[in-house]
């Protein structure tokens, strides 16, 4: 059974950069900005794994850093998962590249030599998003690539904000400056059933990361 604290992140929000976080970063071809898609699959996610640990019986809290279109620090966000004891943190965004062509899922930890004191248990909590991204987001569009897990140094993952226990990653579900990423997640006919796959990867994903770190 798992049981356990999770905190899920959806990056940017807001108008304004608050605390080394930016209102928004990516924009996909058709006007969809990143941080409405972050907070839209931070919903999806949240209630994926509280649907996926009632019909398991596994006892999970999931709580949002935020729920609204506002914008909160980073040391701010990594907070949440201190004050709560948080035993998974993941905070959701989404990748943009200059040549408007890269295509990929991506999930990065902090690096062991940046003070990462668990950074084991956040690679092995990492690889388990970034297989369940990959997966479910290649059953609709073989063109994506594995990026793979990546050592970067993040503010939003420093253990000294996040509290020592907590796993963290950041996952870049896709690149939504390209368009047929923006087919794929925001415009096309099965948009939201392939946001509905990645939300049910994901939180099969942390049931099974709390169930193997009781």
């Amino acid at each position: 059974m798992a049981k356990g604290t999770v905190v899920i992140d959806p990056g940017h929000g807001g108008a304004v950069e608050v605390g080394g976080s930016s209102a928004n970063n990516a924009r996909s071809p058709s006007g969809v900005l990143e941080k409405n898609i972050t907070l839209r699959m931070g919903f999806l996610v949240r209630d994926a794994i509280l649907e996926a640990a009632a019909a398991g019986n596994h006892q999970v809290t999931v709580i949002l850093t935020r729920e609204t279109d506002t914008n909160l620090g980073l040391a701010d966000r990594a907070r949440v998962a201190k004050q709560n004891d948080a035993d998974l943190f993941l905070s959701i965004h989404c990748n943009a590249s200059n040549s408007h062509t890269a295509r990929g899922v991506e999930t990065l930890i902090r690096p062991k030599s940046a003070g990462n004191v668990n950074h084991a248990d956040d690679k092995s909590f990492a690889q388990r998003i970034q297989n369940a991204v990959l997966g479910a987001i290649k059953a609709h569009d073989p063109a994506t690539r594995d990026r793979t897990v990546k050592d970067q140094v993040l503010g939003v993952l420093k253990d000294q904000n996040l509290g020592s226990k907590t796993r963290a990653c950041l996952l870049e579900i896709e690149f939504i400056d390209v368009k047929a990423v923006d087919e794929l997640l925001n415009i096309g006919p099965n948009a939201a059933q392939v946001r509905s796959d990645i939300a049910k990867a994901i939180a099969g994903a942390i049931i099974d990361d709390l169930t193997n770190h009781p």
